[in-house]
């Protein structure tokens, strides 16, 4: 079983990839593989998207705001990678670590 999630992972990642690439093109179709992408990504590493979530928040908002648009599917995918409420003050912590050690 773990080896099909990192393989699945490992071929969103791929797909997205090509997305990036194809792009591009005048069709819209490089946005629909990455979007199909990060949803197996959301799927197979749901760990990973919520650091993605964590590290870039601009991505956090928008993934919340499709939340509430998305189907009954779709929306329990995204709100299982959905990053817990109070890292907040432990990122602040340690951004005034690093201040203080300079």
């Amino acid at each position: 079983m773990i080896l099909f999630r990192i393989a699945v992972a490992a071929f969103a990642i791929v797909l997205m990839m090509f997305g990036f690439v194809v792009m591009i093109a005048p069709t819209p179709f490089g946005f629909i593989l990455v979007i199909l992408g990060f949803l197996l990504l959301a799927t197979a590493a749901p760990s990973l998207v919520r650091s993605m979530r964590k590290r870039w928040r601009w991505l956090d908002r928008r993934l919340d705001a499709l939340t509430e648009k998305a189907p009954r599917w779709l929306a329990r995918r995204l709100k299982e990678s959905d990053p817990p409420e109070g890292d907040d003050d432990d990122e602040e912590q340690e951004e005034q670590s690093r201040a203080a050690r300079r």
